[in-house]
């Protein structure tokens, strides 16, 4: 996670903005452009974007959840399985329906090629790569539930793991696509608590818990005595 901080700080230094040039695909940016913008398509593609982010962070949570038996004790496993689904559902199908919406946005002419091969548009074509194959990764997991079965589970487990990569992906895409999420408001605050909030997920899936430690001084301690 701290490269990926790294690597985002290297984005952020290496396109600095200028004080008077307009964001690349803002109302001032099609002002200056000459190109008609629809606001309606910008507010859509701004709730969808905030949905389907509050979504992702949901589902990679209940995805540590679903591993620790501590809280196996206290909620049904199937029940959180079926949320942990219906999340990740849901959250593809918004991160979609954003994507979708720049296509009817004329300033930042993007195709649908543009769309599905990741690091083609035109308008910030890095930023729009992280998010676009960040949506395809994530798909590529949620898909991958189908060949559980003959992937063997542990196989399956490793694959599914790449859900944390898809996370960074997108999480690039979010602070280098617009200067909002790098200022201090209300929108910065939530995205960066999220974030924190998957690194909390992921730290404590990626660390061995106590029971775990004891079980493996236990099992040393066996193999001394043998």
């Amino acid at each position: 996670m701290t490269t990926v901080l790294a690597l985002a700080l290297v984005l952020l230094l290496a396109h600095p903005a200028s004080a008077t040039a307009p964001i690349p695909g803002s109302p001032l940016d099609a002002y200056d452009k000459g190109i008609p913008y629809d606001v309606g398509v910008h507010r859509i593609a701004r709730l969808t974007a905030m949905v389907s982010y509050t979504l992702m962070v949901a589902t990679m949570v209940l995805g540590v959840v679903l591993r620790m038996r501590y809280f196996q004790r206290h909620v049904n496993r199937r029940t959180v399985y079926g949320a942990h689904m219906t999340l990740s559902l849901s959250t593809l199908t918004f991160g979609a329906l954003h994507g979708l919406t720049f296509s009817y946005q004329p300033v930042w002419d993007l195709k649908l090629a543009n769309l599905l091969v990741p690091f083609t548009g035109g308008l910030q074509r890095m930023p729009v790569g992280f998010g676009i194959l960040g949506t395809e990764l994530a798909i590529a997991v949620g898909c991958s539930v189908w060949l559980q079965q003959r992937l063997g589970y542990r196989r399956w487990l490793k694959f599914h793991q790449f859900a944390y990569a898809a996370f960074v992906l997108i999480w690039l895409h979010i602070i280098t696509v617009h200067p909002e999420p790098r200022h201090l408001n209300l929108v910065a605050v939530g995205i960066a608590a999220g974030a924190l909030g998957c690194l909390l997920a992921f730290l404590i899936r990626a660390l061995p818990s106590p029971s775990r430690l004891r079980q493996g001084a236990f099992t040393k301690a066996v193999d001394n005595i043998r």
